[in-house]
């Protein structure tokens, strides 16, 4: 396999990727006008935090089946609704878009009663609060990436039980500082 066929790279962090991001939340807040949010997740939303250049990005809206029944504003601006990546998650729409023959953004939408959307913003507040665990995800996200530069899902795969691990560390962190605040 040469370089050029990598479906899978881990690249140093992007100072463009908040650009990339915030022109394509204006285009996408036309396109779901009726979403509650539109935010980006993942790597790419953590400072400093090496990733593969695809911008994700997380909007939630009230009912996701009306985004279903109107594909157009999104197919519009590129984006392929993929309806089997979540099979388990019918409150979990994904939508994959190319540029210039190259994947450049995912697109997670959710349902407003979905715990998910929570999950990501507590799971990208931890790396950013914390350095060691960003870097441990980084380590992983390499070494996945060096592994199965060919495959997107056994990319996902190796890297997964980090992810678990530090998304678990995530939800004690965000719950013994909700203790701490005076809400709490």
């Amino acid at each position: 396999m040469t370089d050029d066929a990598r479906v899978v790279e881990v690249v140093p962090y992007d100072l463009a990727w908040p650009e990339r991001f915030e022109a394509e939340r204006r285009l996408l807040s036309e396109a779901l006008p009726e979403a509650l949010s539109v935010e980006r997740i993942g790597s790419t939303s953590v400072p400093g935090l090496a990733a593969k250049p695809i911008i994700d990005i997380m909007a939630v809206v009230p009912e996701v089946d009306a985004v279903v029944a109107n594909l157009r504003p999104l197919e519009q601006l590129g984006y392929v609704y993929r309806p089997m990546v979540f099979p388990e998650d019918s409150d979990h729409l994904f939508f994959a878009k190319d540029t210039a023959g190259k994947r450049s953004q995912h697109l997670h939408v959710f349902g407003v009663a979905s715990l998910v959307p929570q999950e990501n913003r507590v799971f990208r507040a931890y790396l950013e609060a914390n350095p060691a665990a960003a870097r441990r995800y980084e380590a992983a996200k390499r070494r996945a990436a060096e592994l199965h530069p060919d495959s997107r899902a056994r990319y996902g795969a190796a890297k997964e039980e980090t992810m678990t691990q530090l998304l678990a560390e995530a939800r004690l962190w965000n719950e013994s500082a909700w203790r701490q605040s005076p809400e709490g």
